[in-house]
């Protein structure tokens, strides 16, 4: 059994904490630069304010908000502060964001709770009490349930699955995190307009749309822990990006969008002392279905010129020319720690040397200046910054 415990408003439920003359006004908290909105509290959101928006946006619907910069700095201690307590009462908990944890509630002591409503109740009292910050609690089999059912009443409210089709009956299909509406446009041919549409619709349906990770989301709507609750200190099994982007038919921009995911995998393997066994690249088409191509590696590698060529030979069988595309990924998985360096029969072991020390050169310019500070040539058609960089071929 999986607790789901979301703090509310976040970012500014800190700013009204260390300004009690803001509670009870509608407030907007603004990100880096001031532009966006990345929390309000709930007297905005009942005027229609949503995290994302634009501020020109929301003080349409908000005339009277008040607009002011996050303090981080609060944010984060109000975060460690509410971590502590979960971590007082639950062994195996996994920070998922700033303001979310996932907590495994069959580690506590004395094993899982007889009344875990009452226990999720006793959490949100400790954590208002100490921290005078509200928390929603959702508690269910996975960690999609339990993050579902965090979101099903709020603020503070406690949600338990227990009879997962009568739940997910109960909620619209866009519920579920990770479709929203624009996904939501895209299910709307095949019928599904509940979370047990999506839960119950043929596998093959949904692999198109939403690639292998959609076959994934089905077994953890069902109740299934594919995802188990892990302790930070564990590596990754696997890491991946994707990125959407307008409907095109350009391949080097779709391609160049690829180059930049396989920088950004590579360098978090790398920091991980991490090998990948397998790549995977996905490719959606501007009528929304995913294709995706895997390749299995002749041996562990972890730079980024080993990898390229696989890359690149998953990216020509999916590319089709005249197809729109709207997103491309890149995925490493079978990772495991990188021992000494290994050399294939196939492959002539001063080209493995050459690429371990272009990659060397490589990391110490990311962490120096940054991810974007050198480029591949082929990864320019994206311009990811306007800092200057570097381009190699």
């Amino acid at each position: 059994m999986i607790a789901h415990i979301d703090a509310d408003a976040f970012f500014a439920s800190a700013l009204q904490r260390k300004r009690p003359d803001l509670k009870g006004k509608p407030l907007l908290a603004l990100g880096m630069g001031g532009g966006c909105v990345i929390a309000a509290s709930y007297e905005a959101k009942a005027k229609g304010v949503k995290t994302g928006m634009r501020v020109s946006e929301a003080r349409k619907l908000c005339p009277r908000a008040i607009a002011l910069p996050s303090d981080f700095d609060e944010a984060l201690l109000a975060s460690k502060q509410i971590e502590q307590i979960l971590r007082n009462r639950c062994p195996i908990l996994e920070r998922y964001s700033v303001d979310e944890w996932f907590l495994d509630l069959t580690s506590l002591v004395g094993g899982l709770p007889d009344n875990v409503k009452h226990w999720a109740e006793e959490v949100q009292h400790t954590v208002m009490q100490s921290t005078s910050l509200s928390v929603s609690i959702g508690i269910g089999s996975s960690k999609l349930l339990a993050k579902m059912a965090s979101e099903y009443v709020k603020p503070a409210g406690v949600t338990y699955v227990y009879d997962v089709e009568m739940f997910l009956r109960d909620r619209p299909a866009q519920a579920i995190p990770g479709i929203g509406k624009q996904r939501g446009l895209h299910i709307q041919p095949h019928g599904w307009k509940t979370a047990w549409d999506i839960a119950t619709a043929p596998k093959e349906d949904i692999q198109k749309l939403f690639g292998r990770p959609g076959l994934a989301m089905q077994r953890e709507l069902l109740g299934e822990c594919v995802d188990p609750v892990n302790i930070e200190s564990a590596p990754p099994k696997s890491i991946s990006r994707t990125r959407s982007f307008p409907s095109t038919q350009n391949r080097e921009m779709v391609y160049a969008h690829l180059l930049h995911h396989l920088t950004y995998t590579m360098l978090k393997m790398r920091r991980e002392g991490l090998a990948c066994s397998t790549v995977s690249v996905w490719l959606r088409s501007g009528a929304y279905t995913f294709d995706q191509k895997e390749q299995k590696l002749p041996q562990p590698m972890n730079t980024e010129e080993q990898v390229l060529p696989y890359v690149h030979r998953c990216f020509e069988k999916l590319y089709e020319r005249g197809n729109n595309y709207t997103q491309v990924g890149l995925g490493l998985y079978g990772l495991n720690p990188k021992g000494g360096t290994q050399y294939s029969l196939f492959e002539d072991p001063r080209r493995t040397k050459q690429a371990e020390s272009i990659q060397k050169a490589l990391d110490t310019l990311h962490n120096r200046f940054g991810r974007e500070a050198i480029k591949r040539g082929s990864a320019m058609p994206v311009v990811g910054s306007k800092k200057k960089h570097l381009n190699i071929t």
